[in-house]
């Protein structure tokens, strides 16, 4: 797009930017992130890490100093922001292989991931696992490319819980398992908490309910009561950290909701006295929909290793694996936007968290697509991967939105996500900036 422009340089060495140089980036489309119209003929001036102007080209001035990338006819956007993802390095999605794989490859494939997300345009996330605290700091040290990271280390688990592994000795589990901490009663969720935070979590996970990996513990089973969920919660506002809730089902989720969790995480089962409670308190939802359909796939009846599928509010499913597929959407589909109608923040959440079933990065942009499909418009849907997913995260203060004083994590697209989502995709990413280095560039 800007081969003979005046002043243009080839990318950097290694995929990454000159952090002290002036970049403009004109004729753009430009989306900022927060939702109102689009501005033609744009320009960003990105100075250092840091968005220094936006807005169209006659607002903002010329730098004759600056790189000049022309970007006319594309689309500029804010990076994207997964606000729920596992980089524990998993390869497989079993409970039992995910601990007994090595611990210290884990460790290098989860620098891997880390890496796609970034190539996805994914520039900040939340993580839960145990190689998160060391990654955002190897991140940050510039030892490694990938996004922004939240870390939420391990996150809690009832025994026989979600994050807990049934066919590998306990003490396996207390050591290697990648993403889960077995903590069950007041006084054990307590100290596990102080645990999370003393490793440098900045948000505790919680699984209040199960998530289906095996019989005993079903989807629509809550795991910690009323008493424990308030206990987490109040042990983490000591340490001015947030809770997000993994609830599956509509017990679970009212009871995250009662004892004032930050977020639930994929709350495909709430009630309208849940929802009231979200909108009232503020509390956020990720929804996680592409995960949860390909959960409904690697169930028992369409020939994978879990139990029956699971539909939300559904006690007798049809027969027809295709009806059970299309029921699930509509439940799907239809809670989220009650969720959305009520006034509930809606974030992005891959959840991945292995390379065989969720892909980093493109589980990310795939949840993007999937929550148009599920109701939302395009500009809805990359406000919920952009502005919202980075006060979920609570880093809304430096980015998210492309804007004067936020860091330059941002997107450059060759098609319009707003004449189609599904034009936000890889193949289309002609630039990709975080904090003002450029990852990779086609202009």
């Amino acid at each position: 797009m800007a081969a003979g422009q005046p002043g243009m340089r080839p990318p950097w060495p290694g995929g990454t930017g000159d952090p002290g140089g002036r970049i403009a980036i004109t004729g753009a489309r430009l989306i900022d992130g927060r939702g109102g119209d689009p501005v033609d003929d744009a320009v960003v001036l990105v100075e250092g890490s840091v968005i220094a102007a936006a807005g169209a080209g006659a607002e903002v001035p010329f730098d004759r100093d600056a790189q000049v990338l022309d970007a006319a006819g594309a689309t500029l956007m804010p990076g994207l922001i997964d606000g729920h993802c596992h980089l524990g390095g998993a390869s497989f999605p079993d409970e039992d292989r995910w601990v007994l794989e090595d611990d210290r490859y884990q460790a290098i494939a989860s620098a891997a991931q880390a890496r796609q997300l970034l190539q996805h345009g994914v520039t900040s996330v939340r993580d839960i696992s145990v190689n998160g605290t060391r990654l955002r700091t190897a991140i940050a040290r510039g030892l490694i490319p990938g996004p922004e990271i939240v870390p939420c280390w391990r996150g809690l688990s009832r025994r026989g819980g979600h994050g807990d592994a049934r066919g590998v000795p306990p003490e396996m589990v207390s050591t290697s398992h990648p993403w889960g901490l077995v903590a069950d009663g007041p006084a054990e969720v307590r100290a596990a908490v102080r645990e999370v935070v003393k490793q440098g979590g900045q948000c505790v996970k919680v699984w209040a309910s199960g998530g289906g990996l095996h019989e005993n513990e079903p989807e629509d089973v809550q795991h910690y009561s009323l008493r424990e969920l308030r206990v987490i919660v109040e042990e983490a506002n000591y340490a001015r950290v947030p809770v997000a809730a993994h609830c599956e089902c509509a017990a679970a989720a009212k009871d995250a909701a009662r004892a004032g969790v930050w977020s639930i995480e994929h709350g495909e089962d709430l009630d309208e006295e849940t929802i009231g409670l979200m909108a009232e308190k503020g509390i956020s939802l990720n929804p996680t929909v592409v995960l949860l359909t390909q959960w409904l796939e690697q169930s028992s009846v369409f020939g994978g290793p879990y139990g029956k599928p699971y539909v939300p509010g559904v006690t007798e499913l049809p027969a027809d694996p295709e009806a059970i597929r299309t029921l699930l959407h509509d439940r799907l589909s239809e809670n989220l936007m009650a969720a959305k109608a009520a006034g509930v923040r809606i974030g992005v959440g891959s959840d991945s968290y292995c390379a065989d079933l969720t892909p980093f990065g493109l589980q990310t942009l795939n949840e993007v697509h999937a929550l148009v499909a599920a109701g939302l418009s395009e500009m809805e849907a990359i406000v919920a991967a952009t502005r919202s997913g980075a006060e979920i995260l609570r880093i809304g203060d430096r980015t998210g939105a492309i804007e004067p004083g936020k860091a330059a994590d941002l997107l450059v697209l060759s098609a319009d996500p707003l004449a189609g989502i599904s034009g936000l995709a890889r193949e289309n990413m002609v630039l990709v900036m975080k904090a003002g280095q450029v990852v990779t560039s086609g202009l």
